[in-house]
């Protein structure tokens, strides 16, 4: 305890020397106000994960350009990857002195998270030695009072209610990396790494946790505090399938007590953001007695991995660049009531990915749709899209009369096969409980790799 308190001293007195500077010069990230939304609601939030603090950071450009009334921060927000708190608060320093960073927080109020490099170390959970003294750092850098709640718990978990009663959005910033036991390592085969299969397998004992029981019962009270849309920020992704890189996968019963927590407490509007993949792309996973989940991943700002795993969550094609996410909410444009419009940008500002919900879809009492009732939908890669029902068996069509799908259907779900005149394989696809759209995957005959269906794909509906 000695030796933590001496370094936590002594970053005090290394940053006395350090952050002076940047706070006289408005550099720091500066949490939001909520007097600031009183009157005037959050309409636009942007965020993003994974800015190398030594490359050029063009993107911030585009993001300051959307205009975002919060920005939010979801982890690898420096590559501090160190045990030395000055070298750490050095690589703070510099991102601080990005033109683009600055621009960006002259117009919006910024918060954040951290994973594992701005934490300290790669893949690191409760086990890196210097978590107290970063913390003291990262908090530093986002202006967090002194005497506020998150600098007196362990861990750097906190929240945020913006805006007026019917148009409140809650914050909730994850700390997946404080608590979190360490990961469990696996030898993988060469087929694995060709499909970008990741080293580690889920841990399914009960000693193993990502936010420790004190985070736990804060989480549980915060999904009880009135709100109409909940922004679930995290470091890690939540509801993609496991592929053995780091995410909520790797420990299924501390998903599942988070999925439960949110069934029990009847917490509508959640959305989750996350990053951390070097890739983005939209999950999206429906479970019984609740809305449907939706996680957006933005990463990264500056890093982009050489591909991208499988995960048969995801919603439309994922992107491979440099990205934000945004979270657009339209709450007076529509008759049926408040729109939420999920996006991922490329560094142009161009959007890549989009997908709008609306408010009411994340909802306890949403009515299931008929899964028979849409009959055409619009395939943007392969055209028209056409279902027919016979009872429990399907057929279908789509690129005009060349492709061929059959299968069954069991509950909301329909597996079978699909042929063209060149190729065939097998496909899964479920109707989503909103009758919104349908999302699945399929695999290619002839195509070896660890996952018979590695390639994901989505439709909208198509009026008649």
């Amino acid at each position: 305890m000695q030796l933590r308190q001496t370094a936590i001293e002594e970053t005090g007195l290394m940053l006395d020397l350090i952050l002076p500077l940047f706070v006289a010069s408005g550099l720091l990230a500066a949490p939001p106000d909520p007097l600031d939304f009183e009157a005037k609601p959050v309409n636009r939030v942007a965020f993003g994960s994974c800015a190398n603090h030594e490359k050029p950071q063009p993107i911030w450009e585009a993001v300051a350009s959307w205009a975002p009334d919060v920005f939010v921060f979801l982890g690898d927000n420096v590559y501090g990857d160190t045990e030395d708190m000055e070298v750490l608060a050095a690589k703070y320093g510099q991102l601080a002195a990005k033109p683009g960073f600055q621009a960006l927080k002259r117009k919006a109020s910024v918060i954040g998270t951290w994973d594992d490099h701005d934490y300290g170390a790669n893949d690191a959970g409760l086990e890196y030695p210097m978590k107290e003294a970063s913390k003291e750092v990262f908090l530093d850098f986002f202006e967090e009072p002194a005497g506020s709640e998150r600098r007196n718990h362990e861990g750097i978990y906190t929240s945020y209610l913006l805006g007026p009663e019917g148009k409140r959005v809650q914050f909730i910033m994850i700390d997946a990396r404080t608590f979190r036991t360490p990961l469990l390592k696996r030898e993988i085969p060469e087929a694995y790494e060709k499909g970008f299969i990741g080293p580690y397998a889920p841990r399914e004992d009960e000693e193993s946790t990502m936010l420790g029981e004190a985070q736990w019962k804060w989480l549980e009270a915060q999904l009880k505090i009135p709100a109409e849309i909940r922004l679930i920020g995290m470091s890690t992704q939540f509801l993609q399938e496991f592929n053995g890189w780091e995410a909520w996968a790797n420990m299924p019963r501390e998903r599942q007590r988070f999925i439960d927590l949110i069934r029990s407490t009847r917490a509508n509007g959640v959305i989750f953001i996350s990053g951390d993949t070097h890739w983005a792309e939209l999950s999206r996973d429906e479970e019984p007695d609740l809305y449907p989940l939706h996680d957006l991943t933005s990463s990264g700002l500056t890093e982009v991995w050489k591909g991208i795993a499988p995960n048969r969550n995801r919603v439309l094609a994922p992107f491979l660049g440099a990205n934000f996410g945004t979270v657009e909410i339209e709450w007076d444009d529509h008759d049926r009531g408040p729109r939420i419009v999920l996006s991922i940008h490329d560094e142009e500002g161009q959007i890549v990915i989009s997908q709008a919900i609306w408010l009411d879809e994340l909802d306890f009492d949403l009515e299931p749709a008929d899964p028979v009732a849409q009959r055409i939908y619009s395939w943007s890669s392969r055209g028209v899209l056409q279902a027919t029902f016979d009872g429990d068996q399907f057929t279908g069509t789509f690129g005009g009369n060349d492709g061929k799908l059959s299968g069954v259907l069991k509950g909301r779900t329909v597996t079978g096969t699909w042929s063209t005149p060149v190729n065939q394989g097998p496909f899964e696809f479920t109707i989503s409980r909103t009758g919104g759209f349908i999302h699945g995957r399929y695999g290619i005959q002839g195509q070896d790799g660890p996952d018979s269906m590695p390639w994901s794909w989505t439709a909208s509906p198509k009026i008649w």
